[in-house]
């Protein structure tokens, strides 16, 4: 059996006439068009941002030579750890 979840809609009341004057709503729209670019900019930014740590992530999970070098990695630290171990039991 579905949930049926009641959502409050908010309707404003406006109670009285707020005095507006044409350079107001011209002022108002300039503002609102200024912040709507400056969004879009963020937006676009994130954009690139992720598009490049997907091209980064797919291109480390395709080079063969990553793999190599990540096991490389993971023994040269097992020997490390391996030989700390020793100086800490000898200690």
């Amino acid at each position: 059996m579905a949930h049926v979840q009641d959502f409050a809609v908010v309707h404003p009341q406006i109670t009285e006439a707020i005095p507006c004057t044409h350079e107001d709503l011209i002022k108002m729209l300039e503002d609102t068009r200024i912040e709507l670019e400056e969004k879009l900019n963020e937006l676009e930014m994130l954009s690139v941002q992720a598009t490049c740590m997907t091209y980064e992530t797919i291109t480390m999970r395709t080079d063969p030579s990553v793999v190599e070098l990540m096991m490389r990695l993971n023994d040269v630290y097992l020997s490390c750890k391996e030989f700390i171990q020793k100086d800490y039991k000898q200690f």
